[in-house]
């Protein structure tokens, strides 16, 4: 377990319409407002189609991570997650939710968001991490899956080392 105290900057609103892909948006709300990296705090709507991590069947290994993904059609829910950037310099979106199937009587599945568009309208918040820097790596225990990074020193620890050189 690793843990820090955070700078948050800005907080964003961010609105999607019918049509918008949820992913790329969110990319594109942080590129226009000059946001590097942000917690998804609020993430609520209805998505017309959506592809997720997820199995419509019991999986072999609940170790191993699922190889497949499920798509759910007019579907409503929430979720919450995390923006940063890659080596390349472009932002990474990682949300997972939670959705309700219209069509099996809201039947939740739940997963990581690979893919997804707006049907009525997605409803984002999103707050700016100004420090420590961020990003995603591998961790031998995660199956190679990459995990949030905690690149930089921590607040605490970066006001230290400056209080510290100070003297």
């Amino acid at each position: 377990m690793r843990s820090t105290e955070t700078i948050t900057g800005r907080r964003v609103l961010v609105v999607l319409e019918p049509g918008d892909e949820v992913l790329s948006s969110l990319a594109e709300a942080c590129r226009s407002h000059g946001i590097a990296q942000a917690v998804v705090t609020t993430f609520s709507g209805a998505l017309r189609s959506a592809r997720i991590i997820a199995a419509d069947h019991a999986p072999v290994d609940p170790e191993a991570p699922l190889p497949e993904s499920v798509e759910v059609r007019y579907t409503e829910g929430i979720g919450s997650g995390t923006i940063t950037r890659d080596a390349a310099g472009d932002h990474t979106v990682h949300v997972h939710v939670a959705l309700g199937a219209k069509d099996r009587s809201g039947l939740a599945v739940a997963g990581h968001l690979l893919h997804a568009e707006t049907h009525y309208v997605v409803e984002v918040v999103l707050d700016e991490i100004l420090a420590p820097a961020l990003g995603r790596r591998a961790h031998p225990g995660s199956s190679g899956i990459p995990i949030l990074d905690i690149a930089g020193p921590g607040i605490v620890e970066a006001a230290r080392a400056t209080s510290d050189g100070a003297r």
